[in-house]
């Protein structure tokens, strides 16, 4: 269950994220560029010493990082 939670997160996060940027990519894009953007937003949250106790700071992580893999994606394609 916990999977599957983690895919819809990431399809959120990537769903936001393409939105906020104004890039339209496939549905499967969104679920990857998010899953991966939540990684690497927790990555460098986590650098940072950012921590979230919450799900919107949690998921406001995860947007950016989606939208920094986004931009790179956007830029290398």
């Amino acid at each position: 269950m916990g999977f599957l939670l983690w895919i819809l997160y990431g399809l959120v996060a990537g769903a936001c994220a393409s939105w906020l940027i104004g890039s339209s990519h496939a549905w499967y894009w969104n679920i990857i560029i998010g899953i991966v953007g939540s990684v690497v937003g927790g990555f460098l949250a986590g650098l940072l010493g950012i921590k979230s106790n919450n799900w919107i700071g949690s998921f406001a992580i995860s947007v950016i990082g989606a939208i920094i893999c986004l931009l790179l994606y956007n830029y290398l394609a």
